[in-house]
């Protein structure tokens, strides 16, 4: 065995390890713990085989059930079932590989003499890591979908039809299997291919379906708070219309004291009336009608939730929108999700802090956008280097994963920045968004 061969199977068990803890959700182990356990895994593996004899699907099987365990949340059924999914997957993945690399090198003039396999075995493999590596989120999503589908069920049986070919394929030394591996072996093989390819659809349908929940479920949000603008919309109108019930009713008050010049009867008439009124439309009601600048409704229901929701908490709001905004320099749904993890961090920031303010800026100027968060802080001091990393937070809980998942989509935003500063007792985040 040649050092190419050695590197193969370290990246394979890789692949098996960070495979299985993106399907089972499972996302606190770091990669220097996965390739050390992966590491790990290739010694013990490579022992039991050696001792034993046995193939080594079993041993990866039962590795990757025990790691299993790791994610209490999972059955019995669903852990064997996501073993399944990295092991038939990645095993039948390399195998088509292994069978394609070789066909293309045999079409290439170059001969590597006995090193042939070996290279493809090592290239086929860093593939295998690199693709599993760089779609972990979409691999997570589709797993979910899948386990609460009727996919299930049929791609549970092909996993173990696939387990068993792969058993019969991998030169067995129990007598049954070499049995069936002398008998059946060509057909196993076909089968194999076969079987690749329908999970390969199943993957394609499902990841078509995934993409059509996820959309459905954005709509679904989208109009609950589109409802629960147009609720807020029709409370103010009733609370307007009362008011306009009853102000011919203060005026006449008014008029009454003015005409007997009975000053004590004026300044009732205005302290119990007209300045609490005052200061529910200044300080509430317009606020909420300032959204109305925002031409796009997805963004207008989501930031109306949020002032609606940060006043219900007795938070002084400002919100600040001078001009009209017609477009938005990044995806909607993406700009949505960004300013709702600002929000939504500000504002329970906010509650919890001695001067309750919340300030909300949205505005254009020299071909850039500006989304600006203002909060009251309870912290004197806060390490603006930390809180954009993984699991960092000041609140208790399993937190921390808001800001971080905003940093990253702002890193993948070409045209997009966040700057944040903290001047006690406010705290502020500006994200910029060029026009492209």
């Amino acid at each position: 065995m040649y050092v190419y061969d050695i590197v193969a199977i370290v990246l394979i068990a890789i692949s098996h390890v960070i495979l299985y803890i993106q399907v089972i959700r499972y996302n606190r182990l770091p990669y220097t713990m996965v390739i050390a356990l992966s590491i790990v895994f290739t010694i013990l593996l490579g022992i039991v085989v050696t001792v034993t004899g046995y193939p080594e699907f079993n041993i990866i099987l039962l590795f990757l059930l025990s790691l299993g365990l790791i994610q209490d949340k999972l059955t019995f059924m669903q852990n064997l079932y996501f073993a399944l999914v990295s092991m038939v997957s990645i095993t039948l993945v390399k195998m088509v590989l292994l069978d394609f690399g070789m066909k293309l090198f045999m079409l290439t003039p170059f001969n590597l003499y006995l090193w042939t396999s070996s290279v493809i075995h090592l290239i086929v493999s860093i593939v295998i890591v690199i693709s599993i590596v760089l779609w972990c989120k979409p691999i997570q999503k589709l797993a979910q979908f899948i386990v609460d589908s009727p996919l299930y069920y049929v791609s549970y049986v092909l996993l173990a039809a696939g387990l068993i070919i792969e058993l019969i394929l991998t030169m067995p030394s129990t007598n049954l299997l070499a049995t069936l591996h002398q008998k059946y072996g060509e057909i196993s093989y076909i089968a194999a291919i076969v079987l690749f390819f329908v999970l390969l659809l199943i993957l394609l349908i499902s990841w078509h379906l995934t993409k059509e929940k996820i959309l459905e479920e954005h709509q679904e949000h989208l109009d609950k708070e589109l409802l629960d603008y147009v609720e807020k919309l029709e409370f103010m109108h009733d609370e307007l219309a009362s008011f306009r019930h009853d102000y011919m009713n203060v005026l006449l008050a008014l008029e009454e004291g003015v005409r007997t010049k009975n000053l004590t009867q004026i300044e009732q008439v205005y302290y119990d009336v007209i300045a609490p009124t005052s200061k529910l439309i200044n300080n509430r009601e317009l606020d909420i009608v300032k959204l109305s600048r925002v031409n796009i409704p997805e963004v207008k229901s989501v930031l109306s939730v949020k002032v609606v929701t940060s006043q219900q908490q007795q938070v002084k709001v400002m919100v600040d929108i001078p001009q009209t905004i017609e477009t938005i320099a990044m995806p909607v749904v993406t700009f949505i999700r960004a300013i709702s993890i600002l929000l939504d961090n500000a504002i329970e920031e906010t509650v919890r802090s001695k001067d309750k303010m919340l300030q909300v800026a949205f505005f254009e100027m020299e071909e850039r956008q500006y989304f600006i968060v203002r909060n009251s802080c309870r912290h004197k001091a806060i390490d603006l280097q930390q809180i954009y990393k993984k699991l960092y937070s000041s609140k208790e809980g399993n937190r921390g994963y808001g800001l971080f998942s905003l940093k990253r989509m702002i890193d993948k935003t070409d045209n997009a920045t966040l700057e944040t500063t903290f001047v006690a007792p406010y705290f502020t985040q500006t994200l910029i968004l060029k026009k492209q």
